[in-house]
């Protein structure tokens, strides 16, 4: 394999690679609480509210909700509060800024968006190859597409937290890099039979 095949083959797992990083960093939160320790909050709000101590109920109703929701829209939100309480407008800012995204994700929607594109958009490719070939035929542009549509469409899954489509795309980019390790390992010897 030449230079530019392996340095092809890098830089495609490299893209995999950073997509799957960059979508784990970004859904990566604290793991939920047990349930054992979110009925003793309930408890506790349910025991203040009883005792007329209202305070106190709802902040333990607050804690309940941030442990349910710890990166989450409402948990968000109640920071957002938090930080509006004590005077942090920047923070406040911030959290609503974050909160927004979840509801308003429209990065994440275009992302979804071009990631299909360019998944479909190899069909045309080879279809039009093989149109003018006159047989089947897969083109570069196929696997280059491929491989850019499928890295994209795994990292748009995992942001959305969608198993099927995580193992299916996970797959599917590993299949279209070997094909163009394959392909530029043919070429090569192509090339040094026709040099002898």
């Amino acid at each position: 394999m030449g230079h530019v095949g392996r340095t092809a083959c890098v830089a495609g797992a490299a893209l995999v690679l950073v997509c799957v990083a960059a979508a784990l960093a970004y859904g990566a939160g604290e793991p939920a609480p047990e349930g054992a320790a979110l009925g003793a909050v309930l408890r506790e709000a349910a025991q203040a509210h009883a005792r007329g101590d209202a305070a106190t109920a709802r902040a333990k109703l607050r804690e309940a909700a941030q442990a349910i929701d710890r990166e989450g829209f409402h948990h968000r939100l109640a920071a957002a509060g938090t930080a509006y309480d004590r005077g942090e407008w920047s923070e406040a800012r911030a959290r609503l800024k974050s909160a927004t995204w979840l509801v308003e994700p429209y990065f994440w929607f275009g992302l979804g968006f071009v990631a299909q594109l360019l998944f479909s958009a190899r069909f045309i490719v080879q279809w039009i190859a093989s149109e003018r070939k006159g047989k089947s035929y897969f083109p570069m542009a196929f696997w280059y597409f491929s491989l850019a549509g499928s890295a994209l469409l795994l990292t748009y899954s995992i942001w959305r937290q969608d198993p099927v489509f995580i193992l299916g795309q996970s797959f599917n980019s590993v299949i279209y890099v070997r094909n163009l390790m394959l392909i530029f390992r043919q070429r090569a010897a192509e090339a040094k039979e026709a040099a002898a």
